[in-house]
């Protein structure tokens, strides 16, 4: 990967943060390359996450700046049609997303696909600003984050995150889930959780898939820590209709606030972390109640 161009600014920066950066374990270089050139100033929540050793990590604090690294190993996403933020709970900021055609890109990495090490566990903090979402697809949702630009021959789905609308075709009002797909997409297999929530609620949101656990593999959903939802990686087993998903690694880039354009989260998306191993419960939930504290 390619250097950022580093000013004196962020070099100066950088020995003031090596100190922290040691103490974490990881190299002070990556630990400094904040926000494309601006200094991080990191909270206990960024701290935790940290010391729990993602893959990757985007604060997304500061879309003003137009592009972000990764706070572990520097993959850099850029902020497209995004550029306000508000404040999570614990006062850290957090990108909001028009609903229209703003999202946040960041290219393709062996590091974000399932297979890679057979399990992947992604989080991240929503907070609607609507439920009902102007821009949704097909029975009614949009998809929040995701790894996936196209369907059918040649097609690159792995996976997402989703909401629904309130109100949608399939009666599941404000539905939250995660999925995986074969390349080709159509039929995914999923787990969810459906409550009720409010606007501008902050919900902690994580997926975790082990395609090692048992004979298909295995998908679970957590909301705020606590598990709600595991699920083999078979769409209707035991049905006509079954499909069972064999993820495997396509090229398209990770994006937030929308998986490939067709549709857009209305709200704020903060804190995004990729993780190249299953996370459980025990490991998430002080994640949630921290930036409650």
């Amino acid at each position: 990967m390619k250097r950022p161009h580093l000013n004196r600014r962020t070099v100066l920066y950088g020995a003031a943060a090596a100190t922290a950066a040691t103490a974490l374990g990881m190299g002070a270089s990556r630990f400094a390359q904040a926000d494309a050139g601006h200094p991080p100033n990191l909270s206990a929540y960024d701290r935790k996450v940290l010391a729990d050793k993602p893959v990757a990590y985007w604060r997304l604090s500061h879309p003003s700046h137009g592009k972000e690294y990764d706070q572990v190993n520097g993959h850099l996403g850029t902020y497209y049609n995004v550029t306000k933020t508000t404040r999570l709970p614990n006062g850290d900021g957090g990108a909001i997303f028009n609903g229209a055609n703003g999202y946040f890109r960041v290219p393709s990495h062996k590091s974000f696909s399932i297979t890679t090490t057979g399990r992947l566990t992604i989080e991240a903090w929503i907070s609607p600003h609507t439920l009902e979402f102007a821009k949704d697809e097909q029975s009614g949702y949009v998809h929040f984050i995701g790894k996936g630009k196209k369907s059918g021959s040649g097609g690159d789905r792995e996976w997402a995150g989703r909401i629904y609308s309130k109100t949608n075709a399939e009666n599941r009002p404000n539905r939250i889930s995660g999925y995986a797909w074969n390349p080709s997409g159509g039929y995914g297999a999923g787990s969810y959780f459906q409550d009720a929530i409010r606007v501008k609620q902050f919900i902690h949101w994580a997926i975790a898939f082990d395609l090692n656990e048992g004979k298909y593999g295995t998908v679970r959903v957590y909301r705020d820590g606590k598990l709600r939802q595991g699920t083999e990686l078979v769409y209707r087993k035991g049905t006509e209709d079954e499909v069972i998903v064999v993820p495997k690694p396509g090229t398209a880039p990770v994006q937030v606030g929308s998986r490939d354009g067709k549709s857009w989260f209305n709200g704020v998306i903060a804190k995004v972390a990729i993780y190249n191993r299953r996370l459980s419960e025990t490991q998430l939930r002080p994640h949630a109640d921290l930036m409650h504290a």
